[in-house]
């Protein structure tokens, strides 16, 4: 009798037990946020996320593909989040979300040499401004009927300011820095116009448990001020 009550306990634990699955982490290009070299991933928001899996006991891969096949996935894949992606009410009974993982300034930028001066973001209407596809802030101008020109990434924006295709960069001090510490000459903050909050975007049907778990850790990431210090790590500040 006590062998089959021991296989029958085995057995409801068998059952009971949810085996939690893999959570697959749809990163995209956008250095010094997430990039990769070599099949390693690294950025300020890799980093971050990597604590808030750890701390939350959740496994997890990355893997870079492009944004909008990204915020595909994660509406189709039960155990896929996307990392990371602005917040909006259009988008937002689409996703269940983790954040903010990522608190931008953004700022417009023009070269040094450059006496433009703007006092309010109307006065920039009508100038062309660079930004590159999935910023928030390019979203925003492009929505208030201002002329953007998107490109593919960050740096390739910057390299088209430096050519003279735009007057105006759309960027944040997080990117600016990032090209300052490679050498690059730092452009001139010309008006700051916009405050954003990304979030990592995940499937709407993902297990609630996993969210809560990994809601829980980034509270006590920015509690413990392992955020700050991970902003302060790659030169920026959370204010």
């Amino acid at each position: 009798m006590r062998g089959i009550s021991a296989l029958l306990a085995l057995l409801l634990w068998l059952c009971c037990t949810v085996v939690q699955a893999e959570v697959r982490l749809l990163a995209w290009e956008r250095p010094p946020l997430s990039s990769q070299s070599e099949g390693t991933a690294a950025g300020l928001v890799v980093d971050l996320a990597g604590q808030m899996f750890r701390r939350a006991g959740v496994d997890y891969r990355i893997v870079f593909v492009p944004l909008q096949r990204a915020l595909m996935s994660a509406q189709r894949d039960a155990d896929s989040c996307v990392l990371l992606v602005e917040r909006r009410q259009e988008r937002e009974s689409s996703y269940a979300w983790v954040g903010p993982l990522l608190i931008s300034r953004l700022g417009l930028y023009a070269l040094p040499g450059n006496p433009l001066q703007l006092d309010s973001l109307e006065q920039a209407r009508g100038l062309r401004i660079l930004s590159h596809q999935g910023s928030g802030g390019g979203e925003y101008l492009k929505a208030q009927g201002f002329r953007v020109e998107f490109s593919n990434k960050e740096t390739l924006s910057y390299a088209m300011l430096q050519g003279g295709r735009a007057p105006l960069w759309a960027a944040s001090p997080l990117v600016v820095s990032s090209l300052v510490r490679k050498g690059e000459t730092a452009p001139r903050e010309v008006l700051p116009f916009l405050t954003l909050m990304e979030d990592m975007a995940c499937h709407p049907q993902m297990d609630a448990a996993v969210l809560s778990s990994l809601r829980q850790a980034l509270i006590a990431l920015y509690a413990e001020g392992e955020v700050a210090r991970l902003y302060q790590r790659y030169g920026v500040s959370l204010e």
